[in-house]
């Protein structure tokens, strides 16, 4: 964030200081502005939602950042009981393997991964959310798709997010 220093003689620089401000700009002033509490209010609800805003993006990016990540491993084979992103992972493990490599610990089990992070609605899905399906585990990776372990004839692939019945989603970051 670049910052900038503004004289405030004028009352009409307390404006440009406070439009500066209200874009993201750090403004470090030479003397106090002399503004209405209620501006104050406006001006520190608007310095929130930035960062709340900001912080919303960061994750939203890690999701899809994951999902670039899984996708590296499309066409390796599924193995029964395998965590190897190379080697063969099954769903469970495909999905515990991604996040492990972001610093998540997931349970080794398509049922348990019903209860890890906390419950999306499938209106607010994003890349990087678990979906969890009846004995099965995939990440959602945008336009209704969902990559995961397939099974031992296709492997790690690409499926339709609507290919089984959805049991819950459900949001690590």
């Amino acid at each position: 964030c670049d910052s900038v220093v503004i004289a405030v003689p004028h009352p009409l620089h307390a404006e440009i200081a406070i439009k500066a401000f209200e874009s993201g700009m750090n403004v470090l002033l030479e003397k106090p502005l002399d503004i209405s509490v209620s501006r104050v209010r406006k001006l520190n609800e608007a310095a929130e939602k930035a960062q709340k805003d900001a912080a919303e993006a960061a994750r939203r990016q890690k999701g899809v950042d994951l999902v670039k990540y899984a996708k590296q491993f499309l066409g390796n084979p599924y193995v029964y009981g395998g965590t190897s992103l190379t080697r063969g992972a099954d769903c469970s493990g495909f999905v515990m393997s991604v996040y492990r490599h972001y610093g998540v610990s997931l349970p080794h089990s398509s049922y348990s991964m019903r209860r890890v992070g906390y419950k999306v609605s499938l209106r607010d899905i994003q890349p990087g959310d678990i979906v969890c399906f009846p004995g099965h585990v995939g990440i959602y990776a945008g336009n209704g798709q969902v990559v995961n372990a397939i099974n031992e004839r296709k492997g790690i692939g690409m499926s339709d997010l609507y290919a089984r019945k959805i049991i819950t989603v459900r949001r690590i970051f």
